[in-house]
């Protein structure tokens, strides 16, 4: 399996450490080991909303990638009107085109999904950071309205994991109906190579941890 460049992999990190107050972390795809996405945490205040992905935007672009960014909405904004989401992110300099929401599964459970369903109208990819416990339906509608699931992978994993629809697993019955709506697939902390290419095998798409940095 190819890597991603491990030169800049660490001038990203260098930039990072002097340009950003939070990390960006790179997601690789797996299949062709390039940068695929660069991931980035929601700042501790709402205030700083615009400044995080202002500076992360820039510190990402300084790195010399052009992948999209993937943020992971506070979930205080869960309950916020929509439209100020999206004026937030384009006076960071962002667009549908180049950012996703992160939103968490847990959250939505409690606050709905209405943030969800606002920001996909407009025309921004919303991704769903799923529970282990899987605890929100994931019917048709689900499937429409989210462009990727993001998770912490088995480890260890079993290859045959989501290959068949009767999976008596819940996660393994989401992977399935994840993949045979299209939606990416992400893992969001991989360590190895090996556990790279069984996620690869089990339908994953993308990986980010240590397997997205290493040299």
């Amino acid at each position: 399996m190819m890597r991603a460049n491990p030169n800049a992999a660490l001038k990203l990190v260098e930039t990072l450490l002097v340009q950003s107050p939070l990390p960006v972390r790179p997601r690789i795809d797996l299949r062709t080991g390039l940068v695929a996405a660069g991931a980035l945490d929601a700042p501790e205040r709402l205030s700083k909303l615009v400044r995080t992905l202002r500076d992360a935007r820039y510190a990402w672009r300084a790195a010399g990638f052009t992948a999209p960014l993937s943020f992971a909405l506070p979930d205080e904004l869960l309950s916020a009107d929509a439209e100020w989401i999206c004026d937030a992110a384009r006076e960071a300099g962002c667009n549908p085109r180049n950012l996703t929401f992160e939103l968490e599964e847990r959250a939505l459970v409690r606050c709905g999904p209405f943030v969800a369903e606002a920001l996909r109208a407009r025309g921004w990819g919303v991704a769903l950071i799923a529970d282990e416990d899987c605890p929100m339906p994931f019917g048709a509608r689900a499937r429409a309205l989210y462009t990727e699931l993001v998770l912490e992978a088995p480890n260890p994993l079993d290859p045959y994991l989501a290959t068949d629809p009767r999976e008596l697993s819940p996660l393994g019955r989401r992977l399935y109906a994840a993949k045979e709506a299209g939606l990416i697939i992400t893992a969001r902390s991989v360590k190895s190579d090996e556990h790279a290419s069984l996620l690869a095998l089990a339908g994953f798409d993308r990986a980010g941890g240590a397997i997205a940095a290493q040299p």
